[in-house]
């Protein structure tokens, strides 16, 4: 996941100014892009894992960014990578934490959203953004974009959450731990990558969509019940007799196989 955070800061112009084991920050050389931020990467793939030491894994990142202890105190790092007070001025108002949290099955993620929800409301020091995720996925998603070179990675990502099947699948948890969610989490959780709509006739009717999933027997069918160009009720009215449910069903068959 490393490897990818770093193309998306890269597309964008974000230069990484700082890291240490785990955490990176990373801010634009461009001084009116004044938004900073710090990429904490969490294993929690350990048998042994649970909510409590996720949280504490979590919670690490703001431990360290104010310590008491001048060496660890991350702050007062990234404060002298600033080439002026005004600038750093800015820090603490537009500084923001990604936490790229990797797990080892993201069934798991249920156990772990009322924990996710907590750390991302906290009030104090900066924004937070958990992004859980797998190998299977970041690993695939590298594959996709190593054959696509000559695409720029927004872009590849754009035409990865425009894939209308990959939505349903997942809206109907049948794609679970795929490239989709992935995407679909990178586009939530890094507040600066942007995703490029797809312009798009306007969408087929629901009736539409029906009509082309028929067979030809069951269009017929459908034309001779639904559509205008057949009036069933004017063909029953001519009966003399009151047709019963099997009666109507044996002229509709003729009426299909007339058609």
């Amino acid at each position: 996941m490393n490897e990818l955070i770093q193309m998306v800061f890269d597309d964008y112009g974000y230069i990484k100014k700082w890291d240490c084991e785990n955490t990176a920050f990373y801010m634009n050389p461009n001084k009116d892009i004044a938004n900073y931020f710090l990429v904490n990467y969490i294993d929690a793939t350990s048998e042994d894992e649970s909510g409590d030491s996720i949280l504490e894994k979590l919670k690490a990142l703001e431990n360290n960014y104010i310590d008491e202890i001048a060496e660890k105190n991350i702050r007062k790092k990234i404060l002298g990578l600033f080439e002026n007070d005004s600038l750093a001025a800015q820090l603490d108002k537009n500084i923001s934490a990604i936490y790229p949290l990797k797990l080892k099955n993201i069934n798991e993620l249920d156990n772990y959203k009322n924990l996710i929800y907590y750390v991302e409301e906290s009030p104090y020091f900066f924004r937070r953004f958990v992004l859980p995720y797998t190998d299977k996925q970041a690993n695939e998603l590298k594959t996709i974009i190593s054959d696509n070179k000559e695409k720029v990675i927004r872009d590849i990502l754009s035409d990865l959450a425009n894939d209308e099947d990959a939505y349903f699948e997942l809206a109907e948890h049948k794609s679970i731990n795929s490239v989709y969610e992935l995407v679909i989490r990178l586009f939530s959780k890094i507040p600066f990558l942007q995703y490029n709509f797809k312009a798009e006739q306007k969408p087929m009717s629901i009736e539409k969509r029906i009509e082309n999933s028929l067979n030809e027997v069951l269009i017929k069918y459908h034309g001779i019940v639904v559509n205008e160009n057949k009036d069933l009720e004017a063909i029953i009215s001519k009966e003399d007799t009151e047709l019963t449910d099997d009666d109507l069903e044996r002229k509709i068959e003729e009426l299909v196989r007339e058609a």
